[in-house]
């Protein structure tokens, strides 16, 4: 990958985080009630889901790098995934048992594990069908390691929002990757032929 793909990517979460934030603030205050930020936080809120959900994607292609460097077996290697998965959520469970102002426990858990699964089903679609446990690995994982800040307030609406947001920023992240490294098979092979 390229500096002016890694760019074009970069500020193409970042636009979307500042886009999707008020969208998902109208529907968090449809649903729960007002976050009790202004407009202009909620649009700053939405560059910094943008910035972190970025630097949690690269974080994740080293980390995925490094593990298949030590983990050479692809279905020992999708079991640890699955396993880890499987870990957040019930971690992440655990923490909104302590929320107050949740409808459930269970929300936040099966809300980035039914928006994990559609984006894993899409990115498989597109790409192939091995690269469903690792979507829906970092789909899961990795959003809720980038919410943990929001986690440790004791508001629902704003966990929420954090939330959506950066599904959306790391659904998108995801689904551009392949294209971006097919692109750049495509342009090598067209310099090779005469």
């Amino acid at each position: 990958m390229t500096i002016r793909k890694m760019f074009f990517l970069f500020w193409t979460t970042v636009a979307l985080g500042i886009v999707t934030a008020p969208v998902a603030s109208l529907f968090v205050i449809w649903v729960l009630g007002s976050p009790g930020v202004s407009f202009t936080s909620i649009l700053w809120a939405g560059v910094m889901f943008g910035v972190v959900a970025q630097m949690g994607f690269f974080a994740y292609l080293v980390f995925n790098m490094v593990a298949k460097g030590f983990i050479r077996n692809p279905y020992i290697y999708q079991a640890l995934q699955l396993l880890a998965m499987a870990g957040v959520l019930t971690w992440l469970y655990q923490i909104s048992t302590r929320q107050t102002g949740t409808p459930g426990p269970w929300v936040l858990p099966l809300v980035i594990l039914g928006v994990g699964v559609v984006a894993a089903w899409f990115k498989a679609k597109a790409t192939s069908r091995a690269s469903w446990i690792p979507a829906l690995f970092f789909m899961v994982v990795a959003t809720v390691l980038e919410a943990i800040p929001s986690l440790e307030q004791n508001s629902f609406p704003m966990i929420l929002l954090m939330v959506l947001v950066l599904l959306i920023c790391n659904a998108w992240q995801m689904m551009q990757l392949h294209r971006l490294l097919e692109t750049g098979a495509g342009d090598k092979q067209k310099s090779r032929t005469p």
